[in-house]
């Protein structure tokens, strides 16, 4: 409302805008019974601090753009299904995301193909974005972030699964460009097809107690691959690489070159099952002598041993292609090659059986630059994690996972 004053003396009009201080956010909900039938009406209504809320159904060709702040969009009655049947925004994604201090919950992205192959489930363009509790399945790539300093990138609890061949691009699951930090945390990613399951040029990486195997059915190259470098901190995963992968090294690490001038490696707590018949290699390290590399208390599962990669059990060095090695500091990793411990493990998901012990205890510093390496959670099938069960705030064996 505007109201006029006029003031003796003065010779005009003197308008004072009398304007609420903020207006309050709204709910918008979108469903086949509701006022709103489209996501794409609800992206072009809602403003900045509102929540979307999509009843669980299947919306097929439904994409969208999102330039929202403090913006909340979530699945309700269920996991509604966003499939792309050929259509993307902009040609980029299922959803685009532009802007910042966004949740996205509970929502399953499908079938996303591109014009230039590398159709998303989630574009990520802008500001800060979490992802929590979400699916992404048969997607050119699942979320696809831009290469911009001012990204940041947290998914939690979430699927990513079954990667499409987009010859002569490649199909990855998660691919997080050049931006500030990318953490993951209680996901699986299953069935790769000769993309990487996760493939990440973040600054900072916190990959922590997730479940990375590609399956017996996967075609997967590397598990995850950080082809820029920068610091990565790989804390309680299970990683697995299938006897069909396209690339027999599990972990990569400053493959396309380092771009950062801090480039740290360091591996606590994960157990890595290697599938390849002959022995593949579990990480493998560019430009080794710019990287610093931290292993302790990793359980490793097969792989290549003695003259074949004498080096690759994180005993005191880490192969790389030239020949040269990367100093490692490296305490309390167990590498397992028998058949029988091997069966023995997968049957119960890799969980060491109670009381046995092990002929290598948890050694090393708990602390790295302020990080954790002693983990406090685990990963949970499907998706999640929960507190490790009766450690008393201590690990008693390498791996994972704890009796």
């Amino acid at each position: 409302m505007v109201e006029q004053w006029r003031f003796p003396g003065c010779l005009g009009l003197v308008l004072i805008g009398l304007l609420p201080l903020g207006v309050a956010a709204e709910t918008w909900r979108v469903g086949p019974d509701e006022a709103l039938r489209s996501v794409a009406e609800a992206a072009a209504l809602a403003r900045d601090g509102d929540s979307v809320e999509i009843v669980a159904a299947t919306y097929v060709d439904d994409v969208a753009v999102w330039p929202q702040k403090r913006l909340t969009i979530r699945g309700v009655g269920g996991r509604p299904r966003l499939v792309a049947a050929g259509r993307v925004a902009e040609g980029k994604g299922i959803w685009v995301m532009r802007g910042d201090e966004v949740v996205v919950e509970n929502i399953a992205f499908e079938g996303a193909r591109g014009p230039n192959r590398n159709g998303s489930g989630i574009r990520h363009e802008e500001g800060a974005l979490t992802v929590r509790n979400c699916v992404f399945r048969d997607n050119e790539m699942g979320i696809l972030s831009a290469n911009k300093l001012s990204l940041s990138l947290v998914v939690e609890d979430s699927e990513f699964s079954h990667g499409v061949l987009v010859t002569p691009r490649i199909s990855h699951l998660l691919y997080a460009g050049r931006m500030s930090r990318l953490e993951v945390r209680g996901s699986y990613f299953h069935h790769g097809r000769v993309g990487h399951l996760l493939k990440s040029r973040a600054r900072v990486n916190l990959i922590e107690y997730n479940r990375l195997t590609d399956e017996a059915e996967g075609q997967a190259s590397y598990e995850m691959d950080f082809p820029d470098g920068g610091q990565v901190f790989l804390i309680g995963n299970l990683v697995r690489q299938s006897v069909g992968t396209e690339n027999r090294r599990m972990i990569s690490f400053g493959a396309e070159g380092l771009q950062h001038d801090d480039n740290v490696l360091v591996l606590a707590s994960n157990t890595l099952v290697d599938d390849v018949p002959d022995g593949g290699e579990f990480v493998a390290v560019w430009s080794p002598e710019r990287v610093k590399v931290v292993a302790v208390n990793n359980l490793l599962v097969g792989g290549c041993v003695g003259s074949v990669c004498p080096d690759a059990v994180f005993r005191r060095s880490l192969p790389d292609t030239s020949g040269e090695t990367a100093a490692v500091e490296g305490e309390g990793n167990l590498q397992v090659v028998g058949v029988n411990t091997r069966a023995e493990l997968e049957k119960r998901g890799f969980r060491p059986v109670a009381g046995k012990p092990w002929r290598v205890r948890p050694a090393g510093p708990e602390w790295f630059r302020g990080w954790a390496l002693v983990p406090s959670r685990e990963y949970t099938p499907p998706v999640g994690t929960r507190t490790l069960p009766g450690t008393g705030g201590r690990i008693t064996v390498p791996g994972a996972f704890q009796p």
